[in-house]
């Protein structure tokens, strides 16, 4: 069993009357709940770019967070068991915020955080839109999406900016006019070697176990609405720690800089006056590397259906929605035979068979309905 530590909490005051201060998505400013007061909240400071190269010492300096730990509701009393992975929560009895400083502190603390810019009620309407554009899923799955209420939280990232400079060996094609047996157009290839360089800035690296499913949602603009952090932002929402090291990160950050790169050195060869371009092998170095640990904002959700769940996200930022989803296979079938129908019809027209293509297109003059409070595979075709 894990050890139990009790731990301080924080709670966000207004001096004004007492209430409690949130970040108003709406204003964009501290506010509180009950006067709307606005006020600033205690930042760490600007936003510091850190040497990739101190990281794994800058790590070790750090205690890491393990276990469970319990805090006490300011408000009410209450006590509040977090798991490892969170840093934020609300006190489920009298709905205060309580945020646990111990887990800010865990590992790297956040350099900075973009604020959520859609909030809950719009998340639910982009999500509602992205469930009913779904055709092919379930009736019943549209009708009942709601039933997963949208749960607001900050993810961990590292944003990286690095100087890469590449050496590459290739080939440059030309094509020439003659084709080969089959009749294809033959390419005379160069042998071809090159450097190229570039500057990234802000590759997002997600340091949770949620990346697979966050993917869908990315990127956030990091370039221009990132805050340097103060716990206010996350008050009345969760916050998960990073499982990801900056380091381990580093190395999904390198493919995608990688990629870029070949498209680069591809257009490098092109520019030679080549048609094609082939990349045999690349050697990078990576100068003036710096890394960022960010807070940014989603909305999820998830959805039980026919025994299995479905996790669904919403980027806190710019509304983007992604998500797994059953899929109907009546509807598919339909589709595929009207696929079908299509086909034939275009290739009896081809071949001129104008008798047959009517009776095919008699078949077609019907709508099928779907009728409210069917199950999913009852249909009607009418004509």
């Amino acid at each position: 069993m894990s050890d139990t530590r009790r731990v301080s909490t924080e709670t966000f005051v207004c001096e004004n009357c007492g209430g409690l201060m949130k970040f108003s998505i709406l204003k964009q400013k501290f506010a509180c709940e009950s006067c709307g007061a606005e006020s600033t909240m205690e930042t760490t400071g600007p936003i510091v770019k850190n040497d990739f190269h101190n990281y794994l010492a800058r790590e070790r300096e750090t205690i890491p967070f393990e276990g469970m730990a319990t805090v006490s509701c300011q408000r009410c009393g209450m006590e509040i068991s977090f798991d490892e992975k969170q840093i934020a929560a609300t006190c489920p009895m009298c709905d205060s915020t309580q945020v646990a400083t111990v887990h800010q502190k865990a590992g790297i603390p956040p350099d900075g955080v973009v604020p959520f810019k859609i909030d809950k009620k719009d998340a639910q309407q982009k999500f509602k839109a992205w469930v009913r554009s779904r055709w092919f899923a379930p009736n019943d799955f549209k009708k009942r999406y709601g039933e997963g209420d949208l749960n607001g939280m900050y993810l961990p990232f590292w944003t990286y900016d690095a100087d890469v400079s590449v050496s590459y060996s290739g080939k440059g094609g030309k094509n020439e006019k003659k084709r080969d047996s089959k009749g294809k157009q033959e390419t005379k290839w160069t042998p071809i070697n090159g450097n190229v360089s570039s500057s990234f800035n802000e590759v997002q690296i997600c340091a949770s176990s949620k990346y697979e499913v966050i993917k869908g949602v990315l990127p956030y603009d990091t370039s221009h609405n990132t805050q340097p952090f103060s716990a206010g932002y996350l008050s009345g929402y969760y916050a998960e720690v990073y499982k990801v090291k900056a380091d381990t990160a580093f190395g999904d950050a390198k493919k995608i800089m990688e990629d870029k790169m070949k498209q680069l050195a591809k257009q490098d060869i092109l520019s030679k006056g080549f048609d094609r371009a082939q990349i045999t092998s690349m050697s990078a170095e990576y100068n003036n590397v710096t890394y960022k640990h960010l807070l940014l904002p989603l909305w999820e959700s998830a959805f039980g259906y026919s025994g299995k769940t479905y996790q669904y996200i919403v980027n806190g930022e710019t509304g983007k929605v992604s998500g797994n989803r059953p899929y109907s296979m009546a509807k598919i079938a339909i589709a595929a035979i009207v696929a079908i129908i299509i086909v034939v019809i275009m290739v009896m027209s081809v071949e001129g068979a104008e008798p047959a293509a009517m009776k095919v297109t008699e078949v077609m003059q019907v709508e099928f309905i779907e009728l409210e409070g069917c199950a999913d595979n009852a249909y009607f075709w009418t004509t």
